[in-house]
């Protein structure tokens, strides 16, 4: 049986009890139950969503994520209740004075909410971007909730952003404590803060205005109309960090940055924050095992013989890349992880002088040229084939932080360049973009942690506007000349002004949501239309089994056979339609196919017949109302009309009638028997698909794109369109579920090429350095 933990709350302290005032406990109970359910709601949603990440992993890292799906399971009812005991706990915080706080043997201070270990920094990074965005576009209502908590404490207490019980970072604090609780690994913890992020903490700043309107209705400064400004705050948030960690980091080339991200020649570097800069920081450190820099005080080498470019060893035992450049490492210069000697002939390559170098190597068209070349390119040895042009005799040494901005951006586009996801045509043209990214990275650290960057969000369009384009469409395809336009006017434009990825975003963004608002009214169409029809064949084959039932197998006059089936079968047929299976209207005309069989049945008993001769005018006043309200053709009612009559008439007189008997139905034919069953992964998968998802059907040149139109009744019907709203495929889960077991399908993950090859990156990294 596996085993359970308990959660514990969160000890807000165990110094003596305090009381909230009234107003405030109101705002603890309203916050704490709209978190709470927010909360549930997002542990409702983390089961599919763990689900297809899994689907993406080999077998030996997918576990991970259904240990965490499990382990979600097991402990959800403690998380919940953690949680809503944790943020009470910073509601009971918010109202200690401070010599209350160094009393109390517990704290809810951040640092002991976040329970963050310092080899887990991936975990404050998140928490600290998570509640950054969050806080984004509300510090003027959270200033206002910290006055009117003063005005209730009477100014006895000082309420700042780290006792602030509605302060984003706080919040998620809570979480985050009782997250490290469960066994996750970090990946699954960082995926479930993202979720956390998504559901609940989205709504951190609607939190904060109802706390407001809670604390104005009850008569606490409601007529503020300005908040007063703290004395001593400092500007910004948080200030500014320290440079980013790892040995020889530098924030930025020698430059300040403009208004728009890109340094301007002569100024000061601008201090990234703190959070930007530990991001970095992080990456640099898993980047350590790739240095296999040798000690500064051991085996020189000497400048001839480092210049051969000899691999040294590196901790896994085998050699460092070999490169025609030296990095600064801690102030000695080292070429292929050995240090060179002290009269080696070193040239520092500054970060203002690696952008320029860059600039060049982006004007020479024959360096950018996209297909196999542009894959196989080295950034560093065109670098190098550049400053050996100028300067032979030297060697150039860059510095540690512009060698780890390289071999990143490097890694980011290897990815990039492997995805499955992206027609060669289009990676082939986002490949060119590596050297202007990597400009963006050397001037602004902050490019590899912020989700909102200009750049990234630039990349992540492209691509996903490149995953919908199908080579069948051709060059002179709107979309792929649009992505061409883009991709040309970054190559000519960009040199150190950054706004540039700002305009070209906006204006791609303008024009793929015009693309996509038309593919969606397209869709939509498209989606009515099948779904209509699913419909149809639905009602129809409703009514269909319904008469089959009461006529199969009996022996009735042929009059009886053609009223069912000819017109009152799509009386039936019209009102499941209009009203459906469970309305009054198709009870009430399904009772007279029950009473229509029961009258042209031979009957002999007195109470039989009397019954008939009442039942004979109603039978037949029905069928006229209801084949009239479908409006049946007249003439061809009347005689049916006047025949059930005569067969009516010759019953009631004892006479014998003409019969016809009716065959049963054939069974109808079983589905083919898929080789998959229905309950395995990929079946699951493609009954779960929604709408607007793309996949690539066949390989090769004769490969075709295509995206889910609609998916009918959990995945009974799977309609696929391309990008013009052709229907090209359709299939039901099964079948689309063996299409993709054997290859024939893939399915397009078109969410932020961006942050997937960072992850893939920093997984890829991990991995390395745990080996």
């Amino acid at each position: 049986m596996s085993k359970v933990t308990r959660l514990k709350p969160l000890e807000g302290g165990k110094g003596r009890a305090l009381s909230l005032p009234r107003p405030l406990e109101r705002v603890r109970d309203r916050i704490t139950e709209r978190a709470g359910g927010l909360l549930a709601d997002m542990l409702d949603g983390a089961d599919d969503t763990l689900f297809d990440l899994a689907e993406k992993e080999t077998d030996s890292e997918r576990d991970r994520y259904f240990d965490a799906m499990r382990e979600l399971r097991l402990q959800r009812g403690a998380l919940e209740t953690g949680f809503r005991q944790a943020l009470g706990n910073l509601f009971q915080d918010s109202a200690r004075t401070p010599d209350d706080r160094e009393r109390a043997t517990g704290k809810v201070a951040v640092e002991d909410l976040a329970l963050v270990k310092h080899e887990e920094l991936e975990t404050t990074v998140a928490l600290d971007n998570l509640a950054r965005r969050a806080r984004k576009g509300h510090d003027e209502a959270l200033r206002a909730f910290q006055h009117r908590l003063e005005y209730l404490f009477e100014s006895k207490v000082d309420v700042t952003e780290r006792n602030n019980p509605l302060e984003p970072r706080n919040l998620a604090a809570c979480f985050s404590a009782c997250l490290e609780r469960l066994s996750l690994d970090i990946r699954a913890r960082l995926i479930v803060l993202k979720l956390f992020e998504r559901v609940v903490m989205d709504e951190a700043g609607a939190m904060v205005e109802e706390a407001n309107r809670v604390l104005a209705d009850a008569g606490v400064l409601p007529d503020m109309k300005t908040v007063p400004v703290p004395r001593g705050r400092p500007s910004g948030e948080g200030g500014a960090g320290a440079g980013a960690s790892g040995s020889g980091a530098s924030a930025a080339p020698e430059q300040s940055r403009t208004a728009g991200g890109a340094p301007s020649a002569g100024d000061a570097p601008a201090a990234a924050p703190p959070a930007d800069n530990a991001m970095f920081g992080l990456l640099q450190e898993l980047l350590t095992t790739l240095r296999g820099l040798g000690p500064a005080g051991g085996a020189p080498a000497s400048g001839a013989s480092a210049s051969t470019g000899a691999g040294a060893p590196v901790a896994g035992g085998g050699a460092a890349p070999t490169s025609g450049m030296a990095i600064l490492h801690n102030g000695v210069a080292h070429l292929n992880g050995a240090p060179l000697t002290a009269d080696a002939p070193v040239q520092a390559v500054s970060s203002q002088d690696l952008f320029g170098l860059l600039t060049r190597l982006q004007r020479l068209e024959h360096a950018l040229e996209g297909g196999a070349d542009a894959q196989d390119r080295s950034v560093k040895d065109e670098l190098s084939d550049l400053l050996e042009s100028e300067n032979s005799e030297a060697i150039h040494a860059l510095d540690q932080a512009d060698d780890d901005v390289i071999n990143l951006v490097a890694m980011l586009f290897d990815f990039i360049l492997d995805d499955e996801g992206l027609p060669s045509e289009i990676k082939a043209l986002i490949g060119r973009l590596q050297i202007p990214l990597l400009k963006v990275a050397i001037a602004d650290k902050t490019f590899f942690s912020n989700e909102e960057h200009d750049a990234r969000l630039l990349l992540n369009t492209l691509a996903r506007a490149g995953c919908q384009w199908d080579p069948q469409q051709g060059y002179d395809d709107e979309t792929y000349q649009r992505i061409d336009r883009a991709v040309h006017a970054i190559i000519d434009d960009y040199d150190e002004d950054a706004a540039l990825f700002s305009e070209l975003l906006a204006e791609f963004e303008s024009f793929f949501s015009d693309q996509r608002a038309r593919a969606e009214r397209v869709a939509e169409r498209v989606r009515e239309a099948e779904e209509g029809k699913a419909r149809a064949e639905q009602a129809a084959d409703a009514v269909r089994r319904y008469i089959d039932a009461r006529l199969a197998g009996r022996q009735v006059p042929d009059v009886a056979v053609r009223l069912l089936r000819q017109g009152w079968q799509q009386v039936l047929y019209l009102t499941w339609l209009r009203q459906g299976e469970d309305s009054d209207t198709w009870r009430r005309y399904a009772k007279v196919v029950d009473a229509l069989v029961w009258s042209v049945m031979p009957h002999r008993a007195p109470a039989d017949l009397e019954k008939l001769r009442d039942l004979s005018p109603k039978v037949v006043r029905a069928l006229e109302h209801g084949l009239e309200s479908i409006q049946y053709d007249a003439g061809e009612t009347r005689a049916l009309l006047d025949d059930l009559l005569a067969v009516h008439d010759s019953l009631i007189k004892g006479l014998e009638t003409e019969r016809v008997a009716v065959p049963k139905a054939p069974e109808p034919e079983p589905p083919a028997p898929s080789a998959l069953p229905d309950d395995h992964e990929l079946v699951v998968r493609a009954r779960r698909l929604r709408a607007g998802q793309w996949l690539e059907i066949g390989d090769g040149e004769d490969a075709q794109r295509a995206k889910l139109a609609a998916n009918i009744r959990d995945g009974a019907k799977l309609v696929f369109i391309n990008r013009r709203g052709i229907k090209v495929r359709e299939y039901d889960a099964a079948g689309l579920a063996q299409a993709l077991h054997d290859g024939e399908v893939k399915l397009i993950e078109d969410g932020a090429l961006f942050d997937r090859a960072l992850e893939a990156v920093i997984s890829d990294l991990r991995r390395m350095q745990s080996a």
